[in-house]
């Protein structure tokens, strides 16, 4: 039989250390509560749950702070670059461009003021007139030395409406109608030319004891011409004129300006009417 190898010193050391690990280990199982020993089971996987739990908070915090610092720079945003809106008076609103023709009344109206101040006195009409004048001597007023004679004058009378006054407020557009309205003055009589080459002279007419043509200072040549003017420029202003005259105007003005508004929209209709 052969002989036993002793063990070592060190070996008989280390044995003897890993019992007394063994015994503390045990003593304290005794002595730890079921409960904590179930806590201590647990642990590791705790402690994964409230680091996963960390992570996801600092997410959601993360998130809000991205959030809010949008929302503060949208403000900022706004105030730097404030939203200005003016209410317009209808006078300037009227002036905008019409959202479905994309024209406005002020298209209109630079077109047609531009040539209402070239056309300041514009002539609508012009009337033909003629009057007759009795022109008699008589020497120391007496019938029987009476000489007499009809001048028969011939003159134009010259209507106009003053379109140098016409302005922004009297061009209206309605864009539903598609109307552009033009309000203009009423016409009146500018002056009466004498056609002096057309006077006829009937024959002198003498009394009994008259002789002679005839003869009359240069006095009362300027008076019998003033009395020839006064006589058309009243033939000429009665009502029944000045009626034609405003219905030539209605026509003659709204040939003048038609052309100008198509320029601007051939669809459009142009409507001339008078100054209350």
């Amino acid at each position: 039989m052969s002989e036993q190898k002793r063990p070592s010193a060190d070996h008989l050391r280390d044995e003897s250390r890993s019992a007394a690990v063994r015994e503390e280990a045990a003593r304290k199982s005794r002595r730890m509560p079921p409960e904590d020993v179930e806590r201590y089971d647990r642990e590791p996987r705790g402690r994964f749950r409230r680091h996963h739990f960390k992570w996801i908070l600092r997410v959601v915090v993360l998130i809000a702070i991205l959030l809010a610092v949008l929302i503060l720079a949208s403000r900022v945003k706004d105030l730097l670059t404030p939203d200005i809106n003016i209410d317009m008076p209808d006078s300037l609103n009227s002036l905008l461009p019409d959202e479905k023709m994309g024209y406005s009344k002020i298209d209109f109206s630079d077109a047609i003021l531009g040539e209402s101040r070239a056309k300041s006195d514009f002539v609508v009409l012009e009337q033909d007139v003629s009057v007759s004048t009795r022109v008699s001597q008589a020497l120391a007023n007496l019938a029987l030395f009476e000489k007499s004679q009809m001048i028969r004058s011939f003159g134009t009378g010259v209507y106009t409406v003053d379109l140098s006054k016409l302005s922004t407020d009297d061009i209206d557009f309605d864009s539903k109608l598609n109307l552009v309205t033009i309000t203009i003055p009423h016409s009146s009589l500018s002056y009466v030319t004498v056609d002096v080459e057309k006077t006829e002279f009937e024959e002198t007419k003498k009394a009994l004891f008259a002789f002679g043509e005839i003869k009359m200072t240069n006095e009362q040549l300027n008076l019998l011409e003033q009395n020839i003017q006064d006589a058309m420029q009243e033939q000429l202003s009665s009502a029944d004129l000045l009626a034609k005259a405003d219905t030539a105007a209605l026509s003659q003005v709204q040939k003048l300006f038609e052309p100008i508004v198509k320029t601007v929209d051939s669809s459009i209709i142009l409507a001339v009417s008078f100054e209350e």
